[in-house]
C-alpha cells in the first residue's frame, strides 16, 4: 500500500476550527499574510482553489513556488516527526506534479489526443486537508503569529 492509499483511509480535516481562526485572523483579503501560519494556509487554499475551481488552467511559477514553500516550511518545524515531514513533502510534490502537467497541456507540449484528464488537477479535498491540519498543529504549538518575510516576487 502506497502513502497515498493510506492517507485516503485517514479521517480528514481534524482542525477545521483552528484553520478558520487562522484564516479569519491571519490571512488578509488580498496579498500575502504577515505571519507564517497565515501565509501557509493562504497558499494551500490558493492551490486548492486553482485545482478545484479552475482545473489548474492558470498554473504558473507562483503556484509551483507555493508547493516548495509549504513543503520546506513544514519540514523545518520540529513539532513534526520525520514521517510527517515526508508525508507533507510527498503531498506537495504530488500537487505540484498535477500543476506542472496542466502547464504542459496549456502550453501545447502534450498533444490533445494524449491528454490524461485525471492528471490535470487534484480536486479531492483529502490532501489539502492534511496540509491544513499540519498548519493548524503548527499554530496550536505557536499560538502567536510566527514571523514571515513576504516574497516580493510572488504576485498571487
Amino acid at each position: 500500500m502506497g502513502i497515498f492509499d493510506s492517507l485516503r483511509k485517514r479521517k480528514i480535516q481534524k482542525y477545521t476550527d483552528v484553520c478558520r481562526y487562522i484564516w479569519k485572523n491571519y490571512v488578509p483579503e488580498e496579498g500575502q499574510a504577515d505571519s507564517l501560519q497565515g501565509e501557509l494556509l493562504r497558499e494551500i487554499e490558493k492551490l486548492r482553489w486553482e485545482a478545484q475551481e479552475n482545473g489548474n488552467i492558470n498554473w504558473d511559477e507562483d503556484f509551483a513556488y507555493f508547493c516548495g514553500f509549504i513543503s520546506n516550511k513544514l519540514s523545518e518545524q520540529s513539532i513534526f516527526s520525520e514521517d510527517e515531514k515526508e508525508e507533507a513533502a510527498s503531498i506537495m510534490a504530488r500537487l505540484k506534479s498535477y500543476g506542472e502537467y496542466s502547464r504542459k497541456v496549456n502550453d501545447g507540449e502534450i498533444p490533445q489526443d494524449e491528454i490524461d484528464m485525471n492528471r490535470i488537477a487534484y480536486v479531492e479535498d483529502d490532501l489539502y486537508d492534511i496540509i491544513c491540519d499540519k498548519i493548524a498543529r503548527l499554530h496550536m504549538e505557536n499560538p502567536e503569529p510566527m514571523p514571515y518575510e513576504k516574497n516580493k516576487a510572488i504576485c498571487r
